[in-house]
């Protein structure tokens, strides 16, 4: 199951890689969780990093835990549904990510968190969808929603699905606002490199308020609960 991912680089890296501007207030995070704001580069600003709420905002949910139909946008949905298909043409972004993350099911009710990661810890970029509404002060909030494809080798071993990793040859093209090719999802494929690799981490990831370097350390395979199984 993906749940989520980090973009923990530090933002002279993000700058001199995407050629982009980042905001002062940019902060490193190892565990990005739903409606907290994170960066993305979106079609309509290509030249700037925006920090942008994942899915929804904290005061729209509320207690409520945000639906993945706000958070991930499946490329074989993409065609089918009029507010994907739209976002698609005029509202493409890419989601800036060093890792991701995701359960693996190995009994009922019981799942084991692994880290996804390419070479050494390469940043990398999620293709995404951004779109905005007005709030209840009528004020224009954006929020983005993560691309997915069917999962390759490595993370079929854990989950169904993957983020949609972007090809450095097609960034351009996809942050391109004129260009409404829709051959565009012909390149959301699954991650083909063979440079992507997993390993399994600390349950906490499921806390929100766990983002420091100790998420990144390799553990013992553990449930949710903190208990070690004996998995293979």
């Amino acid at each position: 199951m993906l749940t989520n991912f980090s973009i923990a680089t530090d933002p002279q890296k993000i700058a001199k890689q995407f050629s982009v501007e980042l905001p002062e207030n940019y902060q490193p995070t190892y565990n990005a969780n739903p409606t907290q704001k994170l960066p993305i580069i979106t079609s309509a600003n290509p030249e700037k990093v925006e920090l942008v709420h994942w899915g929804s905002t904290e005061a729209f949910s509320k207690s409520k835990s945000v639906s993945g139909k706000l958070l991930f946008a499946p490329a074989e949905e993409i065609q089918t549904k009029s507010s994907l298909k739209k976002n698609f043409s005029n509202r493409r972004c890419v989601i800036l990510a060093d890792s991701f993350y995701a359960w693996k099911e190995i009994a009922k009710k019981e799942k084991v968190p692994y880290r996804f990661y390419i070479g050494e810890n390469n940043l990398f970029a999620i293709a995404g969808l951004w779109d905005s509404f007005e709030d209840e002060d009528g004020a224009i909030v954006n929020t983005f929603m993560m691309i997915t494809t069917a999962a390759n080798n490595t993370v079929s071993e854990v989950s169904e699905r993957m983020p949609a990793i972007l090809n450095e040859d097609l960034l351009i093209e996809w942050l391109n606002e004129d260009t409404k090719d829709d051959s565009l999802l012909e390149f959301i494929k699954p991650y083909q490199p063979n440079d992507l690799d997993k390993y399994t981490i600390n349950p906490k990831l499921a806390d929100p308020n766990f983002n420091d370097s100790k998420l990144w350390e390799r553990v013992p395979p553990a449930n949710q609960f903190g208990n070690l199984t004996l998995f293979n």
